[in-house]
C-alpha cells in the first residue's frame, strides 16, 4: 500500500508537470500517427468480477477505437472499448454500473499520454538497454462498477533485439468503484507493452503482448492481466488475429476465497484508418 500523504504528493506534482507541458504546447501535431478499429468475438467469455466482461452465455463482442500518434514531445494513446452480451458483467447481479443490472452493453476507456524527457530537455538519457526515459500518466474510465482509476509514474523505452517497440511503466495507482466501501484503493501498477513484427513464408506477422499487474491490491492481492495478440497483415488496412487473455488473482473471503483465473481466447479483425 502506498501512504495517502505520499501517493497525494506524487499526484500532484505529476498532474501539475502534464498539465502545464501540455498546456503550453497545445499546438503540437502528430508527426506519426495510427488509428483502427477492431472487432473481436468469443464464446468463453467468464464471469469476472473484476473486469466485468463475463456473459451468461459466454458471448461476447468486443468492438474497440484505438488511437496512438507520436509529437515533438512525446507521445498519445487511447483505446474505447465497448463490450456486448447477454447481461454483460453483471448477470450474477453484483456488477451494477452506468447501465445498471441485466445490460448487455459495457465500456472501458483508457488515455495514456507521455512527454519524452530527452525530448523535453535535449538531452541523451540513454543508458544500457534504455532508450529513453518518459513521464506519463494512464486514466482508466469503466461502466462496470462505475470503475476509473489514475496512474501516474514513469514509462521506459527499451532497446530489445528484434521488437519495434518495447515499453515497461510504474505507476503510483488509485481506484475507485462501485463497493469501494468510500476508500480509494491506493496500489503499485506495473505494465509492459511490445510490438514484435516477423514474417513466415512470406506472411507479415505482429505479435503484441500486454502485461498488467497490480500490486498489493488489499481487496484481492496482486492481479495479473496477460494479453497477447498475434496479427496477419492481409493489406494495408486489414488485419487478421487471435488474442488469447489471460487474468488471475487471489479471492476474498467475501467472493468464496480461495484464487480466481480464466483464460478467454478471440478471434479478431482490424481496419486500419
Amino acid at each position: 500500500m502506498i501512504p495517502k500523504k505520499s501517493f497525494t504528493a506524487l499526484l500532484s506534482t505529476c498532474c501539475v508537470a502534464l498539465w502545464a507541458v501540455s498546456a503550453g504546447n497545445a499546438s503540437a501535431t502528430e508527426s506519426w500517427q495510427n488509428t483502427n478499429v477492431t472487432v473481436g468475438y468469443t464464446t468463453q467469455s467468464k464471469f469476472d468480477p473484476v473486469f466485468g466482461t463475463g456473459t451468461e452465455d459466454e458471448k461476447l463482442t468486443t468492438v474497440r477505437l484505438e488511437h496512438f500518434g507520436v509529437h515533438e514531445y512525446g507521445d498519445n494513446y487511447f483505446f474505447i472499448d465497448t463490450y456486448h452480451g447477454k447481461d454483460v458483467g453483471n448477470y450474477l447481479g453484483d456488477g451494477a454500473g452506468s447501465f445498471g443490472v441485466d445490460t448487455s452493453n459495457q465500456y472501458f476507456g483508457v488515455w495514456n499520454p507521455r512527454l519524452s524527457l530527452s525530448k523535453i530537455s535535449g538531452a541523451n538519457l540513454s543508458f544500457g538497454i534504455v532508450k529513453d526515459v518518459n513521464l506519463a500518466a494512464r486514466l482508466e474510465r469503466g461502466a462496470y462498477a462505475n470503475f476509473r482509476a489514475d496512474n501516474f509514474g514513469i514509462a521506459l523505452d527499451l532497446d530489445v533485439p528484434g521488437f519495434s517497440f518495447f515499453e515497461t511503466d510504474f505507476y503510483a495507482r488509485r481506484a475507485r468503484f462501485t463497493g469501494d466501501g468510500g476508500d480509494a484503493v491506493n496500489t503499485l501498477f506495473w505494465r509492459t507493452f511490445a510490438i514484435l513484427p516477423f514474417e513466415v513464408g512470406g506472411f507479415q506477422f505482429t505479435w503484441s503482448p500486454l502485461l498488467l499487474v497490480n500490486f498489493n491490491n488489499e481487496d484481492r492481492g496482486t492481479t495479473v492481466f496477460v494479453q497477447p495478440d498475434l496479427w496477419l497483415k492481409i493489406n494495408s488496412h486489414f488485419d487478421i488475429g487471435y488474442r488469447h487473455e489471460y487474468a488471475r488473482y487471489k479471492r476474498t473471503d467475501a467472493e468464496a476465497g480461495g484464487s480466481y483465473s480464466r483464460h478467454m481466447p478471440t478471434l479478431q479483425v482490424r481496419w486500419n484508418f
